[in-house]
């Protein structure tokens, strides 16, 4: 029905016209006839058909005019009608993630400072089932402006306990897009894979996180957490679609039994980390995005003197309905006081390709730590070379479940080179 009545008012324009157009040629052929009918009409007209022909304009005009009244109470009636009602305010959404895994070895176990046998980026023993993460994570909107999101994460550690962490708890403000402020604990913006990548093994094609990115407890070089606040928003810049990033937090606290922790409540020192990151992702350039950053800050850690750190980074990234490519490098340097500047480059490159429901991945990770820094040889006992190639492939066995098996050949300095083979059912709800 209201398709016939669109295509009705759609023919109104048209019917208005053919009307005029026959009302005037009959009004003039008529207007030469006598009414006593003395007077011919033109040959091949007929006196009858021209008065049919009047009667069916006087009812065409009629009906357009009844279309128009109709049109007339329409538009008078929307005009009328309640507004929408407001929306309700807190309005929450809830969404889990988990992932199981299975990991073997060819390399047994390596003790670690508190003399746990571990695997290097992967965390277990050679050979050994293993609960991943299990994520709740929660975020309402209390008002237009203001909302509030939180990630806990439920894992098992190398003590076979599990924990629970509060991983993100972000109060935002977004007035504009131009400014939006987060307070609380973030992921870092340093660089593009800590961005984009949360916790939840389901996002990502690979079964985790280039090794050096990996969580501070989770044997992570870098602080991809922090505690303070994060001001982000655009930058007017047309079809470069400039973003920028600018956070202050606590910064990490590094101790002499091999941890990187984030400081939640306590800052041991009066400093404070700032990082500073701007993004590109250019009209010319769909699904592709350019970063550059840089973070410092100035540390305590256990048992050292002060040290003065810089973590400088670049990326660049294209995601498309079949393919993904990302490189990502970092520059740390780590200044101890009375000490010699030591650097420590880090980059990963990684492509996938999809196939329907199949998704074959690479990924070249690649860390050198200096031997004489003096966060990483003497508190996360980790130094020198540590790299080598991974590859995959993910299958999407339903919409929210994807099933991966990933090879990684693994080569450190100091240790004997490792064969490693992971499984993993990711899944979310």
């Amino acid at each position: 029905m209201k398709k016939q009545k669109q295509r009705e008012i759609n023919s109104l324009p048209r019917m208005a016209a053919l009307s005029g157009l026959m009302y005037a040629m009959t009004m003039g052929w008529l207007a030469q006839a006598d009414p006593t009918n003395s007077v011919a009409l033109p040959a091949g007209l007929d006196r009858a058909f021209l008065e049919n022909l009047l009667n069916r304009v006087n009812q065409d005009t009629a009906e357009i005019n009844q279309l128009k009244a109709q049109l007339a109470a329409q538009a008078s009636n929307t005009d009328q009608m309640p507004a929408l009602a407001a929306p309700a305010y807190p309005s929450l959404q809830f969404h889990g993630f988990a992932d199981l895994d299975y990991h073997v070895s060819s390399r047994q176990g390596i003790p670690n400072a508190q003399g746990v046998t571990y695997v290097p980026g992967a965390s277990k023993s050679g050979n050994s089932f293993f609960l991943g993460e299990f994520d709740l994570f929660f975020q309402a909107q209390l008002a237009e402006t203001l909302s509030v999101l939180s990630e806990t994460v439920i894992s098992s550690g190398n003590d076979n306990e599990c924990g629970l962490d509060i991983e993100r708890l972000e109060l935002s403000w977004k007035p504009s897009d131009y400014f939006n402020v987060d307070v609380g604990r973030f992921h870092t913006a340093l660089g593009y894979y800590n961005s984009e990548y949360h916790h939840g093994a389901w996002f990502q094609n690979t079964v985790g996180r280039p090794f050096f990115l990996e969580y501070e407890d989770s044997g992570g070089l870098l602080p991809v957490h922090s505690v303070g606040v994060s001001i982000h928003g655009a930058i007017p810049s047309g079809s470069l679609n400039l973003s920028y990033y600018v956070e202050v937090a606590n910064g990490e606290d590094y101790n002499t039994n091999g941890n990187n922790l984030v400081q939640n409540e306590i800052d041991n020192n009066q400093n404070k980390s700032v990082n500073l990151a701007f993004v590109a992702k250019p009209d010319w350039f769909p699904g592709g995005q350019f970063g550059i950053g840089a973070y410092h800050d100035t540390l305590s850690p256990e048992g050292r003197s002060r040290t003065d750190e810089w973590i400088w980074n670049a990326h660049a990234v294209y995601h498309g309905s079949l393919w993904e490519l990302m490189a990502e490098g970092f520059l740390v340097r780590n200044q101890e006081t009375g000490f010699t500047a030591q650097y420590s480059p880090m980059f990963y490159v990684q492509a996938a390709r999809k196939f329907g429901v199949y998704t074959p991945y690479l990924r070249f990770t690649y860390a050198n730590t200096s031997e004489n820094d003096p966060i990483y040889t003497t508190l996360l006992n980790q130094r020198g070379l540590d790299y080598g190639p991974s590859l995959g492939l993910r299958y999407d066995f339903s919409t929210f479940v994807a099933l991966k098996i990933q090879y990684d050949y693994v080569i450190q300095t100091g240790y004997q080179n490792a064969n490693e083979l992971t499984l993993q059912a990711a899944f979310t709800f």
